[in-house]
């Protein structure tokens, strides 16, 4: 078979995983991956990067199989008449297949007052670690109390207790989790001194506050965003179809519609279709999505995959957040991402919880020498809960 040129843009959970599971296959092929960062960015860490309590980093590079070649660059376009990816610089590379794993970011064209950062972006946490450790008695608002939000919230209570925190919501926090669950959430942020305003809507942005539906303001000196999330603008502006998020539309077997050689993977993409309305934006997404486009890729260049050959379908087991470094909530799930009754709470809640923050990144590492990452099947379309909003599946993360 004549030598094929794969190109992954992106350099999270998806395109790494996506990296080393196909240079295994030992196909004719040459695997680029190119992304903004020469260091792995752990979005799921990002709340103790705004604490300090983050310790462990790593290399892009250190993380891929030798056979994948690294490109340290930001995609302006892809230029998919001519198969060829486009970088800021003005450099051009071509593809024979191309998998799209640029993910999730601030948005882009709200204006807010500069005391306002974004958790999802690592400069303004790393902004934010700095700040608060020169002023550690700062007033702190978190808006939006989804995964994100309420690990942010809790780490930032105990690690500066002099600091006020207060996490705010348009809804319940905690509503992805059973009502036990939920209220074991809410009585440790409360434990922890953080205060909860539920059911309130921001609607006016203000330099030391944020005005809500209900009339009060909450005072801040600085305002944390965990919502509010749009995806890599490369996507629309390359003409593929996207939803309002940017996210890009792909088929069931991850593929671009009209673009068969055009796959996605991770945060950047929504699948069309029935059977995949569950599915939520996170780690526990991204990294069966990136197996899944390796082995379809693999399956459209003639090897047996019995992944690859198959529609892409995940169901899941837990659903974790941790709560601070001492606490942590580990809720069980149907395969509709609904929860069940049981879940476990508390110094093991926190504890199993580091150890899937562990276990992603074992998971590249594995995957470099043999098929490590496996998944449950999603659930019978009769057993899918009702469509969800798209802003519920950002507040379900991780």
């Amino acid at each position: 078979m004549e030598s094929k040129s794969v190109i992954i843009v992106g350099g999270g959970y998806a395109g790494i995983v996506a990296a080393n599971r196909l240079a295994r296959k030992k196909l004719p092929i040459r695997i680029l991956l190119i992304t903004g960062n020469e260091t792995f960015i752990e979005k799921i860490r990002n709340h103790q990067e705004i604490a300090g309590t983050n310790s462990k980093f790593y290399s892009v590079r250190s993380l891929l199989r030798k056979e994948v070649e690294l490109k340290t660059g930001f995609v302006e376009s892809i230029l998919k008449e001519k198969q060829r990816v486009r970088l800021t610089n003005g450099e051009e590379y071509p593809y024979d297949f191309l998998g799209y794993t640029l993910g999730m970011r601030a948005k882009t064209g709200e204006r807010f007052p500069e005391t306002y950062h974004s958790i999802a972006e690592e400069k303004d946490c790393k902004r934010i670690r700095q700040e608060l450790y020169k002023n550690p008695g700062r007033r702190i608002t978190v808006l939006g109390g989804g995964l994100t939000g309420i690990e942010t919230a809790s780490e930032l209570a105990e690690r500066f207790s002099d600091a006020k925190i207060a996490l705010v919501d348009s809804g319940q926090i905690g509503g992805n989790f059973n009502a036990e669950a939920a209220m074991y959430m809410r009585e440790t942020l409360l434990k922890l001194g953080v205060s909860l305003f539920e059911n309130r809507k921001a609607i006016s942005f203000l330099p030391d506050g944020i005005l809500t539906d209900t009339g009060e303001k909450i005072s801040h000196d600085i305002c944390l965003l965990s919502a509010g999330l749009s995806a890599s603008p490369v996507g629309t502006e390359s003409g593929w179809k996207t939803n309002e998020l940017g996210q890009v539309l792909v088929s069931e077997t991850l593929q671009v519609p009209d673009k068969w050689n055009i796959l996605g993977a991770g945060d950047g993409i929504r699948i069309l279709g029935e059977g995949h309305s569950h599915l939520r934006m996170s780690c526990a997404t991204a990294l069966p999505m990136g197996v899944y486009m390796a082995e379809r890729i693999s399956f459209l260049l003639g090897t047996k995959s019995e992944i690859g050959s198959k529609p892409f379908s995940l169901g899941y087991v837990i659903r974790c957040v941790s709560l601070g470094r001492k606490y942590g909530l580990i809720q069980h799930l149907n395969p509709d991402d609904t929860p069940k009754h049981s879940f476990w709470k508390g110094r093991f809640g926190a504890m199993v919880k580091e150890l899937i923050c562990k276990f992603t990144v074992f998971s590249f590492k594995a995957e470099k020498y043999f098929d490590f990452y496996n998944w449950p099947a999603g659930p019978k379309l009769d057993r899918i809960a009702e469509p969800r909003s798209e802003k519920a599946i950002v507040a379900a993360g991780k």
